[in-house]
């Protein structure tokens, strides 16, 4: 993801000159990920949203935008058994989109009773050029490492096998699939169209995320939202400490038909809660989001 530096930390080490330095992580053949898939899943059976007690949707926090996203829905913020898309704004813009969808999966879990886990699916290559999860970036957002479970895929196929398995149990949270590049071989309206389904039976948030995508043009999918998400300045806290990690969000799809929704962020990792920031100047400097490391064997969260 994009290289972020600060005084609070970063989001990701630049590549090494010699990638051969980086122990490579051996690629998983489809059938091997799903039967890693399968001992988590096996018994843990399917059920709506509505069975495990807790509320139909997820908002931000901020009463401005849940509102907004009510819709045509009862309730505000967006429905948690349904399939959102998330896209980073330019390439520099990744690791601001990746610590969205974490959030946002967050948030849903925060609403889980049984604080079951989130599933990052990924291809190993790209996760090879441009970083993986990095377990102390999580607990700086205030995301349990032991709250992800990742998986490397060999490919987008592959990705998009293992997430309509995680997205048809009800033993996930939320599933985050990652897939780079403007067509990713397998995405498309049937795909999609599958993991929506799937996530309405089991009551199961799906998020893809998309890098080096076009926000303006993308691909059609069946994704209930559709959102872009770039980096933004933070503003310092007392004493100049560093800010909150802040982000510029942009609604481009709505099933409701909502669109032309945008917000500035802040994420407060102690309330769990994004805030809508007020009077940011403009810099062009961008928050520390320690998420995501390349640099390390074994930095993938499990």
């Amino acid at each position: 993801m994009n290289n972020i530096d600060s005084d609070s930390g970063q989001a990701l080490e630049p590549s090494p000159d010699n990638p051969s330095a980086v122990p490579p992580a051996i690629p998983a053949k489809p059938s091997v990920l799903r039967a890693r898939l399968a001992r988590i899943l096996a018994a843990s059976g399917v059920r709506t949203s509505e069975d495990d007690g807790a509320p139909s949707h997820f908002g931000f926090g901020v009463e401005r935008i849940d509102a907004a996203l009510r819709g045509n829905a009862k309730a505000d913020g967006l429905p948690r058994a349904a399939l959102h898309e998330l896209h980073a704004e330019n390439r520099d813009d990744r690791t601001s989109a990746a610590a969205m969808a974490l959030l946002m999966a967050q948030r849903c879990r925060n609403l889980d009773q049984e604080a079951r886990p989130v599933l990052w699916i990924s291809e190993s290559g790209e996760a090879r050029r441009q970083g993986r999860l990095y377990p102390p970036g999580l607990a700086e957002l205030g995301i349990d490492p032991d709250s992800i479970l990742h998986v490397d895929a060999p490919d987008a196929i592959a990705a998009l096998r293992a997430a309509a398995d995680g997205v048809r149990s009800s033993a996930m949270a939320a599933v985050i699939i990652e897939l780079a590049g403007k067509k990713p071989k397998g995405l498309d309206l049937t795909a999609t169209r599958r993991l929506s389904l799937s996530a309405q039976k089991s009551g199961t948030l799906s998020l893809i995320l998309r890098s080096g995508s076009d926000p303006d043009n993308p691909l059609p999918t069946a994704a209930f939202s559709r959102w872009s998400v770039a980096a933004a300045p933070s503003l310092a806290l007392e004493a100049n400490a560093p800010g909150h990690p802040a982000f510029d969000i942009n609604l481009l799809r709505h099933r409701s038909g909502l669109y032309g929704l945008n917000a500035r962020l802040e994420w407060n990792r102690d309330d769990q809660v994004f805030r809508e920031q007020q009077g940011a100047p403009d810099t062009g400097a961008v928050p520390a989001l320690a998420a995501v490391r390349t640099d390390h064997q074994g930095t993938r969260a499990a």
